[in-house]
């Protein structure tokens, strides 16, 4: 094999493996001041996000809303007057946004207010019947939000869960967190169950275990405990039936810039690709089926921030862990080649043989399977190296072969 052939070879590798990842981007900055402790809620391709403490301390009571799609920002209506706060919980119903609670100064807020987007006008709801939290978790399941944990004026945090069934506008007490109590933890939901990571504890102690909630039996579980230290002020979405956790702060008051997946299936964590940029927490964190988005937050060094930052389909970087799970053999060879995935989690749907120069030589389309195991012959191919791929519309994993 000559020194171009090899040099050819190198660089159709390396471009491969760029093009299966991903990384964040930049995009247009949060249209007001900065500021972190935000809100947000998702309604169809658009996220309202609003309220905070700004620069200056200033707390603010402002929402706008930001097309998912055109990744473009515009002004709505925000709370009423005096309706000023930040650490507030949110969630969306509907054409419907809500925000509950947080704190405007040293008072503790239990009321909640009902964003129409048709009408973009703001409604007074049922406050909750209890006193004023703030910091709370919230994640929502069917037509019931729940409201988790926080902090109280009384309390450092609290382990209160409250349910809050959106038709008749009426609360629920739930079992308290059989785990105790929680303030600024991250939460959301995946098919009707609930999930809770991280925030600090009535000890102060900052917690990094991982549950999983249904509200069917009430009961919380334990599946999980993130890898590295606890946290709070973090984000936690779901994407692609993952769990994803990004950036925060842990106990001794180290900002975080990274992003994690926890794989339902295999019940492990990977780590994903960081924000490139200064380490971060209490930013406003959303996402549609494709793209996470976070923005505003307060950096490592207490600066209050606009950026906004995207990652499109941020599993797909986990393609490394995935190419880790395929098995090629025997390689070299000179008439067929096994192919085998472990740990299969996910259906891929066409597999793709190329030459050094990128020549398309082979595709054979992939039946779903519960088993991955696939035979191919390759005994037509000359005598050469070769890239062999496997796609679906998120992961593409590449591996080198040789055919004598």
């Amino acid at each position: 094999m000559n020194i171009f052939t090899r040099a050819i070879i190198l660089v159709f590798f390396f471009l491969s493996k760029f093009a299966s990842s991903q990384a964040w981007s930049k995009i247009t900055d949060f249209p007001s001041s900065e500021r972190d402790d935000g809100c947000y809620f998702t309604i169809g391709h658009t996220t309202y996000c609003g309220t905070g403490l700004q620069v200056g301390y200033v707390l603010g009571r402002d929402f706008y809303s930001f097309d998912m799609t055109s990744e473009t920002w515009d002004t709505i209506s925000s709370l009423p007057s005096g309706m000023e706060r930040q650490y507030a919980a949110s969630f969306s119903y509907n054409n419907n946004g809500f925000v509950f609670g947080g704190i405007a100064g040293t008072t503790y807020l239990n009321d909640l207010w009902m964003y129409d987007a048709v009408t973009n006008k703001w409604q007074s709801k049922t406050s909750l019947p209890s006193v004023g939290r703030m910091g709370s978790s919230c994640f929502i399941i069917n037509d019931t939000a729940y409201i988790i944990g926080g902090r109280t004026a009384a309390n450092g945090s609290v382990s209160d869960v409250w349910a809050y069934h959106i038709p008749t506008d009426s609360w629920i007490q739930k079992n308290n967190l059989p785990f105790g109590a929680r303030w600024r933890a991250a939460a959301t939901a995946i098919n009707n169950e609930g999930y809770l990571i991280f925030g600090r504890d009535a000890s102060n102690l900052y917690r990094k275990e991982l549950y999983a909630y249904t509200p069917q039996t009430g009961v919380w579980v334990q599946i999980a405990s993130f890898p590295g230290k606890g946290r709070t002020y973090a984000a936690m979405k779901s994407l692609n039936h993952d769990l994803i956790v990004i950036n925060g702060i842990d106990s001794l008051n180290n900002s975080y810039n990274d992003m994690w997946r926890f794989d339902f299936n295999s019940s492990n964590w990977s780590q994903l690709a960081s924000i490139p940029a200064e380490q971060r927490r209490g930013g406003m964190c959303f996402n549609n089926e494709t793209t996470i988005f976070y923005t505003t937050g307060i950096s490592q060094s207490n600066t209050r921030l606009k950026e906004t930052w995207k990652v499109f389909n941020p599993t797909s970087i986990a393609d490394d862990e995935l190419s880790k799970r395929l098995t090629i053999y025997p390689n070299p060879s000179n008439h067929s080649i096994q192919i085998e995935l472990k740990n299969q989690e996910i259906q891929f749907s066409l597999i793709e043989i190329k030459d050094a120069l990128g020549k398309l030589m082979i595709r054979k389309t992939i039946p779903p399977t519960p088993v991955f195991s696939i035979e191919m012959d390759v005994s037509e191919l000359a005598a050469g190296v070769y890239m062999i791929t496997l796609k679906n519309q998120q992961h593409n994993i590449t591996k080198k072969i040789i055919k004598e």
